[in-house]
């Protein structure tokens, strides 16, 4: 029995060192960015931005948008160089490589492990000239609840806050995920929408995280209803 339970551990760290390895890791996130390029093929994604986004500055906004619609915004917005924070995870650490392939800058950090030095890291990096985008909900929920950090940076910085989503006519929406994911089915029609700045969030106590979720909540409604029309 003692065996046996050795054995598995050995089995166990063994397993660990090669899924932690850098090699590994390289593999699995080349490999992910290698689909979803090929993927994205298969898709007619269009894109709307705002009218008042557009006369906004890019490089001192904070973009916000749930979890489990990150996958076209990921893809699409690569060349805008913007700061996205990332789990300390394994998990993290994958999309993380995922995210600086596509172009992206990143902190780590999350709600439960270094949220406050992720919080400041990306900070920081947007000071130096970047954009931030959050997925708000994230990284582990619950689902289309905004965490405080976005609310925290938008007052400090005095940006705005800039809603996100994307939707698709047909779609894979996996519940058996927390945050619900949605993957658009081949051929299907996308549109990635960016929205109008909130600037009331920079003003200390004019908006909640409740009343951001109510704004995301319906503005990724009506995207998802304008393709079904």
């Amino acid at each position: 029995m003692k065996s046996t339970r050795a054995l598995k551990r050995q089995i166990k760290r063994w397993r660990r060192r090669i899924t932690y390895s850098d090699p590994f890791l390289e593999f699995i996130s080349s490999l992910s960015v290698f689909f979803i390029k090929c993927y994205m093929r298969l898709l007619r994604i269009q894109i709307v931005l705002d009218e008042k986004f557009k006369k906004t500055d890019l490089n001192k906004t904070l973009v916000a948008f749930w979890h489990g619609r990150l996958l076209l915004p990921v893809y699409t917005f690569g060349h805008w160089h913007m700061v996205i924070m990332t789990d300390k995870s394994w998990a993290g650490e994958i999309l993380a490589r995922i995210l600086r392939k596509f172009g992206h800058k990143v902190v780590r950090g999350s709600s439960k492990r270094s949220g406050f030095r992720g919080v400041l890291d990306m900070m920081a990096l947007m000071q130096k000239g970047h954009g931030g985008a959050l997925a708000v909900d994230g990284p582990h929920g619950p689902i289309h609840k905004t965490k405080p950090g976005i609310l925290y940076m938008a007052h400090k910085l005095n940006y705005p806050i800039v809603p996100l989503t994307f939707g698709a006519d047909r779609a894979w929406i996996f519940k058996s995920t927390w945050d619900h994911f949605m993957l658009p089915k081949p051929f299907a029609k996308c549109r990635v929408h960016m929205g109008a700045p909130i600037w009331e969030t920079t003003v200390k106590g004019k908006i909640t995280a409740e009343a951001l979720d109510e704004i995301i909540m319906k503005f990724t409604s009506d995207t998802d209803q304008q393709l079904q029309s």
